[in-house]
């Protein structure tokens, strides 16, 4: 039996293994849209659901079912790569689809859904068809079926959860998107072999089927009931199965509000959510399943106690805040080096939340499968069709549970209102079993119970009150919330801010993370990467902008007379709603009749649209969030190259300023893997704006001088510093030749190897100004026409003092920041960007 358990283990590895990569891979094709990501989530547990259907009407037949399942695994391994290196030519395909792809019409979104069903179906229906073949050869008799399969069950979901583990946490990041298929391949290959030469060895030898039914006792036993009662056992199942995804997709968009949105955060989660549920199955074959007698009444017992356990984590999901900090402080507490703790990438406290917030609840969440496959296969002989069809209704129940969750009760009730529609549906399900099964109605304290349940349900709810969630997300120490939305694609937050210091400004958090502000260092960098390519190009007449954020680099292209169309592409409608909250830094864009607002995602809107444009500028999430690499690859590169009209000009924002610099080195070298000529401009602390082009970097100061003179334009850039051509031009520092070396040697950014997301593999290192002055290079030889060579040296000198005094800012040395601004500000008093940086300094500063 330890070799078949080792089997299944290995299967639900590879079988996870599989998933993340194709989740990867159908982004690429697909987009990163809510319905994108949802459908290949529906396509993949569809093809599981089907597969546990035909698997089991089979399972009963089969006279050998362990060689049949060797056969079903080789089947899947060969299926699952075969499926890879076909998604991995993403680029010789799609084109023939991209017209029609992309969800901005009926037609489209159905396109969509097919392209990633009849991707993934097959494999998926050969995977979930192992479980009943498997069941069928361990179990052989009635009386050990709940055991046998709660064993079976969590020993496969425990394979999941290493699967999961070691494809987010290490494999895709070492040895990059195919070979960490052909690793799963491999796995797959492997049980084939071992459970072939197993069933050839071993079958013969296995005792006959025993038949028997259990005996009712009047206790609430598992008497072979009446066809009624059987599938209402049945129905209540796989209802539960819709109720659990529903809280796992509602869990992890409240926690996405408190932790990382790294890889290594979502494959924690995820993994920690499995490990419940493996707990839950083990418990149940090794305490509840000896106790024949109960079954059913602890099957209805659990669906009150998913329900208590539901409402205990919307108390504790308020308190994630309160919780990280407590267990961030143990490492410090114990003695452990901060260093030992750095690879983990924050992995650890997130893992140890998740345990604390959804443990209990997952728990109880496994005991169902197992419980409910012996209340409801009588006989061993149906065990295969039987235990089929509860995986397929559970299966297919979990997949509607995922798309109603996100789709209908995120954005109609938000996160809390949907929990407690869940916890609602647990005590429904309890009613439901105690109306239907004549053995519960009698069952005194079973009704004690449930009304405690109910009690308890409503004492909880009225103590949290209804807005308890959103306090949790939406509690910023000296910020004011000025609009909170819970969206199908995140939670979004703007909070303002005000001082007499550093005056106004209103931030952009989605899913609790910064991904925006209209303060002045970063509206001075998001500017820059409007104004920067409009300027260096000679005459733009079109603009693509991805990622909107705030509006401040879209809403500082319409203020170039020459652009007569400009595109705003974000993954979400809110962030357009949101704009207003953000004038009129963002120049109230979205009401310019020549931009045009496009809710998508942006490579993919890139690959699915043929227009051709004279400036793309990205200013992303930043780069180790967990999709983003999608904006920073070799291949994303490509993709806006033919995009670009002759003499067009890619902005990319790269920040400089994080914990590995190996990364926005590689980031760079990525773009000069693909562009001719690229160059680095560092306009606002340690925020980089890279130019890639075609055509070589030319500076036409006379040029932009007469530009600058319009007086939109001219007050704009005034606003963050921008006085004079020379100031813009102060902010270079490298091109081609010169930034390559400082770029280095180092690997580039590919689809099949996303680096940037797996960070935690480079070393802890942060990029230093003395590392950037080094690589500055003189601008005078890009230059077309002459510069004010005084004025240009100031406006270096002054450069540089910002990104010192933010050097010396970060790093606490707060006497060296104020001096630095005091020079700088007594050689240009006038600066409105030094100006904001001292007020904003006197807050910081202890």
């Amino acid at each position: 039996m330890l070799t078949i358990h080792l089997l299944f283990l290995a299967s639900g590895a590879a079988a996870l293994i599989f998933q993340i990569v194709w989740f990867k891979q159908l982004q690429l094709v697909l987009g990163s849209s809510t319905y994108s990501v949802s459908v290949t989530i529906a396509s993949f547990f569809l093809g599981l659901s089907l597969g546990g259907w035909l698997g089991g009407r089979f399972a009963d037949r089969v006279r050998r079912p362990l060689r049949t399942y060797a056969v079903l695994e080789l089947c899947a391994g060969a299926a699952s790569l075969g499926i890879t290196l076909f998604l991995s030519k993403w680029a010789v395909w799609v084109p023939f689809l991209a017209p029609a792809l992309g969800e901005r019409s009926p037609v489209s979104a159905a396109l969509t859904l097919l392209v990633s069903l009849a991707t993934l179906v097959l494999p998926t229906m050969v995977m979930g068809a192992t479980l009943p073949f498997l069941a069928r050869h361990v179990v052989r008799e009635q009386g050990t079926l709940a055991r046998r399969i709660g064993v079976l069950y969590g020993i496969n979901t425990l394979g999941a959860a290493i699967g999961c583990a070691v494809a987010g946490l290490w494999l895709i990041g070492t040895l990059g998107v195919l070979q960490s298929a052909q690793v799963g391949s491999a796995v797959y290959f492997l049980v084939a072999v071992v459970a072939a030469v197993r069933g050839i060895t071993a079958e013969s030898s296995l005792p006959a089927v025993v038949e028997q039914t259990n005996a009712s006792d009047g206790t609430g036993g598992v008497a072979e009931a009446g066809r009624s009662e059987t599938q209402a056992l049945v129905f209540v199942f796989a209802v539960s199965g819709f109720a659990s995804i529903a809280y796992e997709v509602l869990w992890f968009r409240v926690l996405a509000n408190f932790t990382l949105h790294t890889v290594y955060a979502f494959s924690a989660m995820l993994a920690t959510y499995l490990v419940g549920l493996v707990l839950g199955a083990l418990f149940c074959a090794r305490f509840i399943a000896p106790r024949k007698d109960r079954l059913l009444v602890n099957f209805a017992r659990l669906q009150v106690l998913i329900a208590a356990a539901g409402l205990l984590t919307v108390a504790l999901l308020g308190r994630s805040r309160n919780i990280l900090n407590l267990v961030e402080s143990w490492p410090a507490a114990l003695g452990i080096p901060p260093q030992l703790l750095d690879p983990l990438a924050g992995t650890a406290e997130i893992v140890v939340l998740c345990l604390i917030v959804f443990l209990i609840p997952t728990t109880l969440i496994g005991i169902g499968f197992p419980l409910a496959s012996e209340l409801t296969i009588h006989r061993v002989s149906v065990l295969g069709r039987r235990l089929g069809k509860l995986y397929a209704l559970n299966t297919l129940a979990g997949t509607l549970g995922s798309l109603t969750a996100g789709f209908l009760l995120l954005p109609r009730l938000g996160t809390q209102g949907s929990l407690t529609l869940i916890v609602a549906l647990n005590l429904a399900l309890f009613v439901v079993l105690v109306a239907t099964q004549p053995s519960l109605r009698q069952d005194r304290r079973l009704r004690r119970l449930g009304g405690e349940g109910f009690v308890f349900a409503i004492a909880g709810l009225w103590i949290l009150g209804p807005q308890y969630l959103q306090h949790a997300q939406t509690r910023f120490d000296g910020a004011r919330i000025l609009a909170f939305r819970e969206a199908r694609d995140a939670t979004f937050v703007v909070t303002g801010y005000e001082s007499e210091d550093e005056g106004r400004f209103q931030q952009l958090l989605v899913n609790g993370n910064s991904y925006a502000n209209n303060a002045p260092p970063g509206r001075r960098y998001m500017a820059t990467l409007g104004h920067l390519p409009a300027l260096l190009h000679p005459n733009p007449h079109s603009a693509l902008v991805v990622c909107i954020g705030t509006g401040t680099t879209i809403g500082s292209l319409t203020v170039h007379p020459s652009l007569q169309t400009i595109t705003g592409v974000d993954l979400s409608q809110a962030v357009f709603d949101f704009a207003p909250l953000f004038e009129p830094l963002n120049h109230s864009f979205y009401r310019q009749p020549h931009v045009e607002k496009v809710v998508a995602d942006g490579r993919h809107y890139l690959l699915t649209d043929d227009r051709k444009f004279d400036i793309i500028t990205f200013e992303p999430p930043p780069p180790q969030d967990s999709g983003i690499v999608n904006l920073y690859s070799r291949e994303f590169y490509q993709l806006a190259k033919r995009r670009l009209g002759r003499g067009g000009i890619v902005a990319q924002w790269v920040p400089l300023d994080i914990t590995r610099q190996a990364l926005p080195r590689m980031m760079i070298r990525t773009m000069m893997a693909e562009f001719p000529h690229v160059s680095l401009w560092v306009p606002s602390r340690m925020e980089g704006v890279v130019i890639a082009s075609m055509e070589p970097l030319r500076i036409d100061v006379a040029d932009w001088q007469r530009r600058m003179s319009v007086p939109a334009l001219g007050r704009d850039l005034e606003a963050i510093g921008f006085r004079s051509p020379e100031d813009i031009v102060a902010t270079f520092v490298a091109a081609d030749g010169a930034l390559s070396r400082f770029a280095g040697d180092l690997p580039t950014i590919t689809d099949d190897r996303p680096r940037v997301e797996y960070f935690n593999r480079y070393a802890s290192s942060r990029m230093t100004v003395a590392e950037i002055t080094a690589a500055r290079e003189p601008v005078e030889p890009y230059l077309r026409g002459a510069a004010n060579a005084e004025a240009l040296s100031a406006a270096r000198d002054l450069v540089t003092s910002i990104w010192m005094e933010h050097e010396a800012s970060a790093t606490g040395r707060w006497n060296e920041a104020q001096l630095v601004l005091a020079r700088s500000l007594a050689r240009d008093p006038g600066n409105q960007y030094l100006s904001y940086l001292r007020a904003a300094q006197k807050t910081r500063s202890p």
